[in-house]
């Protein structure tokens, strides 16, 4: 699956208004390159995340997805709050309207 859209991104969360505009780019970046490198739609790996929310079945390739998303949610946030003490930090990647 080819990337075809620049999804819009963003954070969310209890914690999201903390990050410094500079935070925010450097976990957007984070969470393109995961995206790339598995030549993937952010949009889709968003929908298959949904889907997965929803408790509904799943395809493979909606699994590998989903499994992608976790891995740029997770790059995201390490990038965001690099340097940030405090552990418990609620930010999670999103796709914005």
């Amino acid at each position: 699956m080819m990337m075809t859209m620049q999804a819009k991104m963003g954070f969310a969360g209890e914690h999201a208004h903390i990050a410094s505009e500079e935070e925010i780019s450097a976990g957007l970046n984070a969470a393109n390159r995961v995206f790339s490198s598995h030549h993937v739609d952010p949009a889709d790996c968003a929908a298959a995340n949904q889907k997965l929310g929803r408790d509904e079945l799943l395809t493979r390739e909606e699994a590998k997805l989903c499994v992608i998303w976790g891995e740029a949610d997770d790059m995201a946030f390490r990038a965001v709050t690099l340097g940030w003490l405090a552990r418990d930090i609620d930010i999670r990647l999103v796709l914005q309207d």
